[in-house]
């Protein structure tokens, strides 16, 4: 499992690295930069994560290496800090719209632990709750740290995340690659692993929900690292890989007019250590992959519509930041 954090930071610290092939050339993108505010937030690297409707989840990654999550309401201009009780550290993912505000899932970090629980908060109780796949997921090993990705629904949602066994803190290069994919219903309590076939490593990023369910993340086998997308109703699996690439892998789902249509984000880069991400936004149609438009050597951490959000790489005006697809 890798969080998006990783990705993120590796591509901001490292974006003087280069990629083994050119990218296809992309239509205009218009970007525009966005940064949690100081002094109510600590200054540091803004990382946005998730996108719905009119609300942006983003995580602030201080001078200090401690991060904390931000919900931004792109309506009325309010950022607000999402920080586990007690924790020493949070990061902020999918929002979703509720009935009455909002909802958010992430991870935090305990002071002294090594490994990442998962949470998810609503806002209109002002209440977070620990979600916490079985420790069996990871056999033969036990789960010790688990990450919320993505929600969806309203009143009923359901939640997808990924679960690993770790014994030492992960780093951008050594960060463990046997995630396991789970599905959580809060109001049955139910867990499901959704693991792709014959995978090394699978993690959900992305959830949408309408007539299917469909989940959106990639996954590692004998062959490299791919992007996917999988309606767990009707059992459709439809894999990409980006043309040239050594690693593909899909961040954020969106409806686009119908269970099979969806436009995703996501990521690709050789499979070099320290190559260049690039992020694009690519359409599926009737489960068909469409052409991709590269949004360049930026991260792509998440889309709703026609709109990404993600990290710009280093010497940038801004870390994190919001980008209109034509």
């Amino acid at each position: 499992m890798r969080s998006w954090v990783w990705v993120a930071l590796t591509l901001f610290l490292g974006a003087c690295s280069s990629a083994s092939y050119t990218p296809a050339p992309t239509p205009s993108v218009f970007f525009a930069p966005l940064a949690v505010p100081t002094p109510q937030f600590p200054a540091g690297i803004t990382l946005p994560t998730g996108i719905v409707a009119n609300y942006i989840t983003a995580t602030d990654v201080a001078t200090s290496g401690a991060t904390i999550g931000a919900l931004y309401n792109q309506s009325n201009g309010v950022w607000t800090a999402i920080a586990y009780p007690a924790a020493a550290s949070t990061a902020a993912y999918g929002p979703a719209v509720t009935t009455s505000g909002y909802r958010v899932v992430g991870s935090y970090k305990l002071p002294g632990a090594i490994a990442d629980s998962a949470f998810s908060y609503d806002s209109a109780s002002n209440t977070y709750a620990p979600i916490a796949p079985p420790a069996s997921f990871c056999a033969p090993n036990l789960c010790n740290e688990a990450i919320a990705h993505s929600s969806y629904g309203m009143t009923l949602f359901d939640i997808v995340g990924n679960c690993d066994s770790v014994t030492i803190a992960p780093t951008p290069l050594s960060y463990p690659l046997t995630a396991h994919a789970f599905l959580y219903i809060p109001a049955t309590g139910t867990y499901s692993l959704i693991d792709m076939p014959n995978a090394i490593s699978t993690t959900a990023y992305g959830i949408w929900i309408d007539t299917d369910t469909a989940v959106a993340g990639g996954f590692t086998d004998a062959n490299g690292t791919h992007g996917y997308v999988r309606g767990l109703v009707s059992g459709t699996i439809v894999t990409y890989d980006y043309p040239g690439a050594g690693i593909t892998h899909f961040e954020g789902i969106t409806g686009a007019g119908g269970a099979g249509n969806y436009n995703l984000a996501g990521n690709y880069s050789s499979a070099t250590v320290g190559a260049t991400v690039f992020g694009f936004w690519l359409p599926v149609r009737n489960w068909t992959f469409g052409s991709p438009i590269v949004l360049g050597a930026v991260s792509a951490n998440s889309v709703y519509e026609n709109t990404v959000v993600g990290v710009m790489p280093a010497g940038t005006s801004s870390s994190g930041y919001i980008a209109t697809v034509p």
